[in-house]
């Protein structure tokens, strides 16, 4: 006899109830983390917040920078912004953030995807880096250069002597950009200091040297920075989205960079000699060497490659990029440039090699250069700040891990401080006897407190004594009928670079330095 089956008594509604469960549960935390997204903390100061995830993102039509101003004027001199999952505030007022910044708490760097980049996936270094490893090699990059001034300022006249021979090749009637050999010049008088190394100026190495190292300040630019207001973004955007958004193109600059540096760290690790350091190198190798039993040893080779990525990327375009916009505003302002030009003369009778001991006869070519870095703010919002804890500001809450901005081209076109602040205008930086006037309230070439360019000094002995001997050798004017503009790339967030610019470089009859 067949056995009767028996059906087994299975509740079919158990897996329904548990998934539904399951979806209840996933749509609670869901909608927690919307209104955590939401939620405005409490103490901020005013401005706008957004969607959620999204936040209220820029437009990509204005400069961030005069954005912030537009919200300025709403909101005033302390502004919130939900970026992307960022909070941001941004301070407008020149007080306030030469104040704020120089505080401990807003020391730290943020935590952007393109930060990072600079050190292949950590922070290093000097510009992107942080705490006691920052500190260390910042003191250490600021007293070699101080120790190396007189060869600083040897260098930048051997370099603008070169300089003014390869543009007299270039001289003549018709309108041209500018030689490249002006970046060259620049790169070669950092990297005599860093590796003891320099390029002739038409040699096709420096200039692909200097295209190289130029890349990867050039390539932080654009929609890239998308991955700094949604920081989860690295880890789930596919290839393409990467490509698109030129994250890929990014990592790849400062990889091919390192890669360039490490050939003359190994050059520098096989031919030291301790008790005669050439350059920079040595002298780091030196001191790595010094601290190798130390367990919080702040100097490695790591550490070394990426001060010196960030000297030379720091340093070489942003020079570059300096002079040529002054080259630009004297041809546009030809007035200017021709009173540079007698001052240069009346100072420094010709086959006079000039020096920083000139700057005291040369107060209007100063008040120039002073200008150009105030109205062409090359960084408009300064590099970004990391709140390290939770902290009162101008009588806001800020809590830990905002992302504080100083709005430094605020500041270089505040009615406060300027006679006619959207204008390039020297006498902002002259008194009425016409003395140059070195400190003004609302001027920040070189941002301020612990996190100043340490830099400052090659730049602008730099600039200072290649437009002195390019001034004294050429004149520079617009080509005929032609109104050289100024204006700057909306799409470019964190640098102004300027767009590229015909002029007709005429060496000057009867008046030669070399």
């Amino acid at each position: 006899m067949d056995s009767e089956e028996v059906p087994l008594d299975v509740d079919t509604e158990a897996p329904h109830t548990t998934r539904m469960l399951t979806e209840a549960l996933l749509g609670l935390l869901l909608l927690i983390y919307l209104y955590l997204c939401v939620r405005r903390p409490p103490g901020l100061p005013p401005g706008v917040w957004g969607w959620p995830v999204l936040g209220h993102l820029p437009s990509a039509t204005l400069c961030l920078a005069d954005q912030v101003s537009h919200l300025r004027q709403v909101y005033g001199d302390v502004i919130t912004w939900r970026i992307g999952s960022r909070t941001f505030v941004f301070l407008c007022d020149f007080d306030l953030i030469k104040t704020s910044l120089a505080r401990s708490e807003f020391t730290a760097r943020p935590d952007f995807v393109t930060y990072r980049a600079y050190g292949v996936g950590y922070k290093s270094g000097i510009i992107f880096n942080s705490g006691s490893p920052w500190q260390a090699n910042r003191r250490f990059v600021l007293r070699y250069l101080a120790s190396a001034k007189t060869r600083l300022e040897e260098t930048i006249q051997q370099e603008a002597t070169s300089l003014v021979e390869d543009f007299r090749r270039h001289a003549g009637q018709q309108p041209q950009e500018l030689p490249p050999s002006c970046g060259v010049a620049v790169l070669n008088v950092i990297l005599r200091l860093v590796a003891d190394h320099r390029y002739d100026l038409d040699d096709p190495r420096g200039h692909e040297a200097f295209q190289l190292v130029s890349s990867g300040t050039q390539n932080m630019q654009g929609p890239v920075v998308l991955f700094n207001f949604f920081p989860w973004l690295e880890a789930v955007a596919p290839s393409f989205v990467r490509r698109k958004l030129g994250l890929d193109k990014l990592l790849q600059s400062i990889q091919d960079i390192h890669a360039y540096i490490m050939e003359f760290i190994e050059k520098h690790e096989t031919s030291l000699d301790p008790a005669k350091p050439r350059d920079l190198l040595d002298a780091y190798m030196v001191e790595m060497h010094n601290q190798r039993h130390e367990e919080d040893a702040t100097m490695n080779l790591e550490a070394l490659r990426a001060v010196v990525t960030d000297l030379l990327g720091g340093g070489t375009e942003t020079t570059a990029a300096t002079v040529r916009w002054a080259l630009l505003y004297l041809a546009k302002y030809p007035e200017v440039q021709a009173r540079v030009r007698r001052e240069i003369d009346d100072a420094l009778p010709n086959g006079t090699v000039p020096s920083l001991q000139d700057k005291e006869r040369l107060p209007y070519l100063q008040a120039v250069v002073h200008e150009v870095h105030r109205i062409v703010s090359f960084i408009p919002l300064g590099a970004a700040r990391w709140t390290n804890q939770d902290t009162e500001l101008h009588g806001h809450t800020i809590p830990k891990g905002c992302v504080v901005v100083g709005h430094l081209e605020g500041c270089h076109r505040d009615p406060r401080y300027w006679q006619k602040p959207n204008l390039f205008y020297p006498q902002h930086f002259l008194d009425q006897k016409g003395n140059f006037l070195p400190k003004k309230e609302g001027f920040f070439p070189f941002s301020t407190g612990y996190r100043s360019c340490v830099g400052e000094d090659v730049a602008s002995t730099g600039v200072f004594v290649l437009l002195i001997e390019l001034l004294r050798n050429f004149t520079f004017t617009a080509p005929e009928g032609e109104d050289l503009s100024t204006e700057r790339d909306p799409q470019e967030f964190v640098f102004n670079f300027p767009k590229a610019f015909r002029v007709i470089v005429a060496q000057r009859k009867g008046r030669s330095n070399i």
